[in-house]
């Protein structure tokens, strides 16, 4: 039995913090409510660990256990904590520097996932959505897609933050780590072919999404279905084994994925028939508007839509895929915890 002391105002973002996952730790892991009882200390953001309340200071100071950056967002491991790369770094908080334990995407296994990538693993809500979706989806024939992508108000839509500034664009080629916020920013603004939609709170103003309902994501589906023939599914970060909702979220509403995944990006593995997404790795903000502009004029989208359908249906409505790469993940985070309590 591992004892954490988990704390940090974006303790609701680790591995530990979801129903969906809890159940697999339990007689595994136990959350305390003080660092003197805990076996590590857990965080889910460098921000918090510079804010990190002093019990927890002077508890390490007194017993030297293991500070733990437990991160699920590979955004928050470039831009904020800039060392994404390190298995161990100095964080400096108001009491003195802190060794942090890194366990992140490019320092561990635990979001090398097996069938089911580990974001779409933390909440129902995604196998609930995606259930009848894609079932409807994998009935479509060729000609349902060309007649339904005819009917299609919208040629290019795109949900995500407006971050056009340039600290986004981060690289560490070894890890094969990208940062895409502006990247994507400028690909939005540079498609300028049929009717395109910027579509959030940073594009059009007023109340986000996530402020205006409980279910954010059944809204982005709710909103979208039926709507574009080609939708922007960008990562916020390129990683090989980081894959959220975004590019199934694309196809659970009828569209073709505009996706950035480099040739080792584990997205290949999903096997889907080529010109069923598209991909503009490599290219530029330009280059991939142009592209986009390719793939609108062809009008060939329709064509392995329902190869590709078949596919996905196949993944995401079978529960004993989604049950095993569950269990497969949370035993590689607690493998993980342990190495590190037993190494400090």
């Amino acid at each position: 039995m591992i004892k954490v002391f988990k704390t940090g105002r974006h303790s609701h973002r680790t591995p530990l913090s979801y129903p969906a996952l809890w159940p697999l730790f339990e007689r595994k892991i136990e959350l305390v409510d003080r660092p003197s009882l805990a076996d590590i200390y857990v965080f889910a953001h460098i921000l918090d660990i510079q804010d990190a309340p002093f019990e927890v200071i002077e508890d390490w100071r007194a017993r030297k256990r293991p500070v733990v950056l437990l991160s699920e967002e590979p955004f928050w491991d470039t831009i904020w904590g800039g060392r994404p790369l390190d298995p161990v770094i100095y964080v400096e908080t108001d009491w003195g520097p802190l060794p942090v334990h890194q366990i992140n995407h490019c320092t561990s296994d635990i979001y090398k996932f097996q069938h089911i990538p580990y974001y779409l693993l933390t909440n129902h809500r995604f196998a609930n959505a995606y259930r009848h979706r894609f079932a409807r989806n994998a009935a479509r024939t060729v000609q349902d897609w060309q007649e339904d992508f005819a009917r299609r108000p919208v040629d290019v839509a795109f949900m995500f933050e407006r971050r056009a500034e340039r600290h986004h664009w981060v690289e560490w080629p070894e890890a094969d780590l990208t940062g895409l916020c502006s990247w994507r920013t400028d690909l939005a603004e540079a498609c300028t072919t049929g009717v395109v939609e910027l579509l959030g709170q940073s594009w059009q103003g007023g109340q986000s999404r996530f402020e205006l309902t409980t279910d954010w994501h059944m809204d982005k589906l709710t909103r979208l279905d039926g709507r574009t023939r080609l939708m922007g599914a960008f990562e916020n970060t390129h990683h090989p084994d980081y894959i959220t909702e975004k590019f199934f979220d694309a196809f659970a509403c009828g569209a073709v994925p505009i996706y950035w995944a480099s040739p080792g990006h584990r997205v290949h593995e999903l096997e889907l028939p080529e010109g069923s997404w598209v991909n503009l790795w490599g290219l530029t903000p330009e280059e991939g508007a142009e592209r986009i502009a390719e793939v609108l004029r062809t009008n060939t989208i329709a064509a392995t839509m329902p190869r590709a359908m078949a596919t996905l249906n196949q993944l995401l409505n079978q529960p004993e895929k989604w049950r095993s790469s569950r269990h497969y993940t949370s035993m590689a985070i607690i493998r993980s915890l342990q190495i590190t309590c037993n190494a400090n």
